[in-house]
C-alpha cells in the first residue's frame, strides 16, 4: 500500500473536511476523494460516512488516528535508519514558510552545509499552519517559521529545542508609481489598492490582532482588490505599483535600499517578529543544527 495514502488520512482527520484535506495535501478535491476510496478499498471498509448532502468522518477513522500516526512514525524511523548506514548520505527535512524560503534557507544553509557536506536538505514550503503539522507529525525534522514578538510562542513543550534565528519585521511597502503618492511626512495622499492578507493567514491574523489591519484610512485606500496568503507574489505586485502591503524586511530590504520601495512603517506601524529553528529534542543531528548556526 502507498503509505502517502495514510497521510491523506491523517490529514482528513486534522482538517475535518475533504476540501481542505484536500489543500493541505496540494490536490484537487475529486483527486483526494479518489484517493481516500483507495483506501477504503484497501481496509475494506468505509472511513466516511457519505449522506445525500453531507460526509462525515467515520468513528472507525477516528479510533484510528493513534495507530496511523504510530505507523508512519515507524515507518519514517525505517526509512532512516536504512539511509543512516555507512556509506549513505542523510537527508533533512526542513519545513518552512513561503516568507522564510527565498533568503532566510539559504543562510541557515550555508551555515551548516560546509559542516556536514554528506547531509542532503529537503525543503517543504508551506503556509505557517501546515509547517507546524507537519513538523509534529514527524515528517520534518526541522521547522524554521516566524513568531511575533509580544505574542504567545508556539505551545510546544520541552520535547522540542528552539532557536531564534534573527529578528525580523513586518512593515507595509509602496513601490512603483505609486511610490509618488507619498507626502512629505510620508504619509498616502491618493487612494492606493490595499493588497492583503487572508484573515486565516499567520500575517492576516497579526494584522487583524493588532489592529493594523485597518491602518491605512479609507480616505487612501482604493478597496482590497488583491488577497493573498503568497507574500513573495504579493511583494512582485507591490514592486509594480499595484498598492500598498505588509511585507517581511528581510525579504524586501533589496528593494528598500534601492529606491524600488517604500517604507511606510514610521505612520502607519509595524510589527516586530523572530524567525525561529526548532528540532525535537530526540531528534540529535536536527538539534545539532539548530545549535550551530
Amino acid at each position: 500500500m502507498d503509505m502517502k495514502l495514510l497521510e491523506d488520512a491523517l490529514a482528513l482527520i486534522e482538517c475535518g473536511s475533504l476540501s481542505r484535506a484536500a489543500e493541505r495535501r496540494h490536490v484537487t478535491q475529486p483527486a483526494f476523494s479518489r484517493r481516500i476510496r483507495a483506501l477504503e478499498d484497501w481496509v475494506g471498509a468505509p472511513l466516511l460516512e457519505r449522506g445525500p448532502n453531507q460526509v462525515a468522518l467515520s468513528p472507525e477513522l477516528l479510533e484510528a488516528e493513534p495507530e496511523i500516526r504510530a505507523l508512519l512514525a515507524r515507518t519514517r524511523q525505517l526509512r532512516k535508519r536504512f539511509a543512516s548506514r555507512e556509506g549513505h548520505g542523510l537527508t533533512m527535512v526542513l519545513a518552512t514558510q513561503h516568507a522564510l524560503a527565498a533568503d532566510v534557507f539559504p543562510s541557515v544553509f550555508a551555515s551548516f552545509a560546509d559542516r556536514r557536506p554528506e547531509i542532503s536538505w529537503r525543503l517543504r514550503t508551506l503556509n505557517r499552519e501546515d509547517c507546524v503539522s507537519l513538523f509534529v507529525r514527524g515528517d520534518a525534522d526541522l521547522l524554521l517559521c516566524y513568531e511575533a514578538r509580544g505574542f504567545p510562542p508556539l505551545p510546544f513543550d520541552t520535547s522540542v529545542g528552539r532557536r531564534v534565528w534573527r529578528g525580523d519585521t513586518l512593515i507595509p511597502v509602496v513601490g512603483g508609481s505609486a511610490r509618488h503618492l507619498i507626502d512629505a511626512e510620508g504619509r498616502l495622499t491618493e487612494a492606493v489598492r490595499v493588497l492583503s492578507y487572508p484573515n486565516d493567514s499567520h500575517f492576516g491574523r497579526l494584522l487583524a490582532q493588532t489592529g493594523l489591519s485597518e491602518a491605512f484610512p479609507r480616505a487612501v485606500t482604493g478597496g482590497r482588490e488583491v488577497e493573498s496568503a503568497f507574500s513573495v507574489g504579493l511583494l512582485e505586485l507591490i514592486c509594480r505599483g499595484a498598492g500598498v502591503g505588509w511585507i517581511p524586511y528581510t525579504m524586501c530590504r533589496s528593494s528598500l535600499a534601492s529606491g524600488e520601495l517604500v517604507s511606510l512603517a514610521r505612520n502607519y506601524g509595524a510589527i516586530p517578529l523572530d524567525i525561529t529553528l526548532f528540532a525535537l529534542e530526540k531528534n540529535r543531528l536536527a538539534l545539532d543544527i539548530v545549535h550551530a548556526i
